[in-house]
């Protein structure tokens, strides 16, 4: 989408989760959720798109189930996909349409289902198994490239393992659906952000190189084949202590009768589960798990704010699903071992429908009834932004430009926005955009000392702040205006 104003501004005039190439507002993504919904909107209706991760959320489960059949015995697989359903991170993202995350696992455990699914001594059905396996896997990577690294490791471990079921032609037909899948990504990464391997993470206006297109977050250092390296593997860095720190607070205290029940559950699981295909689970799991911690957990999310505010609608949560995920057999095996204390079915019935439903209220409460970012909060704050939104609008010029620090996705698309990051610099943009006739306001929530000192780092470049209007109690739209000090 053109946005000329940028042309002028720096390239400040956009929301977050967007990024600027050649002038134009681009996806800050990967692109493959875009294009895949945007696709079954075409073919379907606009309509359905927030329709479609809810119910690849439902598929998955069922998908679940199936791979757990050919792992454990039917109770295990059974009670592992309907603990699926109240599992707490997975309930609460599947409610999130345009988050990438649901979509991405839903497609994997359809791809792994179909690979693991295939039958040398049946040709036929191996092929078509094979081109479904491998369209569904390229289909996640196209919307989370970056899970490449742990999802190619389980391929080569179960290619490793079952070399015996897999025959030499898998591996240019799996290749070969891949690449096609890929194709239409290389073309509109090219139309998008100028290159075929580039993506909306990169910062594009930082230099025509990757090294210096990546993200603020990622370290790099002098010796190029090294921020290779660890530009695939470790972007984040490898911190032990945060990562640990990240793992206390996002999975055992933020779900702590969940982490209970799974930590119970290897014990068991090691005690009674020793064939082979279960011991490759065990295997899996594990190294998935430790590399999921490291990658995501080394992380260091700086915005203090949402560190306080959110807990489950924190993006550690949905970087550890795949893990979550895993421990769901864990989970069902302690489980079962609590019900089987009981010899009189009756009693058995009685504690496994009272521990259901006690892991049901958990969840219920994690999700739906937490304080800051549980859903029925988040449903009244979408409330409140659509009648905020709506005043804004009608103060406000249809060209106007409103910045704020996080206000920003309340305005878009109806106003044009600038996220300011509280760098006065930015605010020569702001002259610019003044003085070429484009209405200007601060969308304020900040304290008195807040607006004094912005009224300070305006003042040096002839901006001031006036005609206030107050939105809420504790929010207001102030106008910014061209205001020198000497005339």
């Amino acid at each position: 989408m053109a946005e000329p104003l940028n042309a002028i501004a720096d390239n400040l005039v956009k929301p977050r989760s967007f990024n600027i190439y050649n002038g134009n507002l681009v996806p800050g993504s990967f692109l493959g959720l875009l294009l895949i919904y945007g696709l079954i909107a075409k073919i379907l209706g606009m309509g359905l798109i927030k329709f479609l991760t809810p119910f690849l959320a439902v598929l998955a489960v069922l998908f679940f189930y199936k791979i757990l059949l050919k792992i454990f015995e039917p109770q295990v697989a059974f009670l592992s996909s309907l603990f699926f359903f109240i599992l707490p991170a997975w309930w609460y993202y599947a409610s999130f349409t345009m988050l990438p995350n649901i979509s991405f696992l839903a497609f994997l455990l359809i791809g792994f289902y179909f690979l693991l699914s295939l039958d040398k001594e049946k040709k036929r059905k191996s092929i078509l198994f094979l081109i479904a396996g491998s369209f569904f896997i390229a289909l996640a990577l196209t919307i989370r490239t970056n899970e490449f690294v742990w999802v190619l490791a389980i391929l080569l471990l179960l290619l490793l393992v079952y070399s015996q079921r897999v025959k030499w032609w898998y591996l240019p037909i799996f290749l070969t659906v891949c690449g096609l899948i890929f194709l239409p990504i290389f073309y509109y990464n090219q139309i998008t952000y100028g290159s075929y391997l580039s993506f909306g993470y990169l910062r594009l206006d930082q230099g025509n190189d990757w090294l210096s297109q990546l993200p603020t977050e990622f370290k790099t250092s002098a010796n190029p084949a090294f921020n290779f390296f660890k530009f695939i593997f470790l972007p984040f860095g490898f911190h032990p202590k945060t990562a640990l720190n990240n793992f206390y607070n996002y999975f055992i205290k933020l779900f702590w009768w969940f982490f209970l029940a799974a930590a119970l559950g290897v014990f068991s699981y090691i005690k009674r589960y020793q064939e082979k295909k279960q011991a490759v689970f065990l295997m899996i799991f594990l190294l998935v798990s430790l590399y999921l911690f490291v990658y995501y957990g080394s992380w260091v999310f700086n915005d203090v704010l949402t560190l306080q505010l959110n807990k489950i609608g924190l993006s550690y949560v949905r970087y550890f699903l795949p893990i979550f995920i895993f421990c769901l057999p864990l989970v069902v095996i302690f489980y079962l071992q609590l019900i089987n204390l009981f010899s009189q079915k009756k009693f058995k019935i009685f504690c496994s429908l009272l521990l259901f439903i006690i892991f049901s209220g958990f969840s219920l409460n994690a999700v739906c009834l937490a304080a800051n970012d549980g859903l029925l909060n988040i449903k009244q704050n979408i409330t409140d932004y659509n009648q905020i939104n709506q005043q804004v609008t009608r103060l406000t010029e249809a060209n106007a430009v409103i910045i704020s620090q996080r206000s920003d996705k309340i305005f878009f698309p109806e106003r044009k926005v600038i996220v300011y990051n509280n760098n006065p610099e930015e605010m020569d943009g702001w002259f610019n955009l003044i003085q070429a006739g484009i209405p200007l306001y601060y969308y304020a929530y900040e304290g008195d000392n807040y607006l004094n000192q912005l009224y300070y780092d305006l003042a040096v470049y002839d901006l001031s702040l006036a005609e206030l209007e107050v939105i809420t109690p504790t929010e207001s739209l102030i106008k910014v205006i061209y205001a020198p000090f000497y005339e």
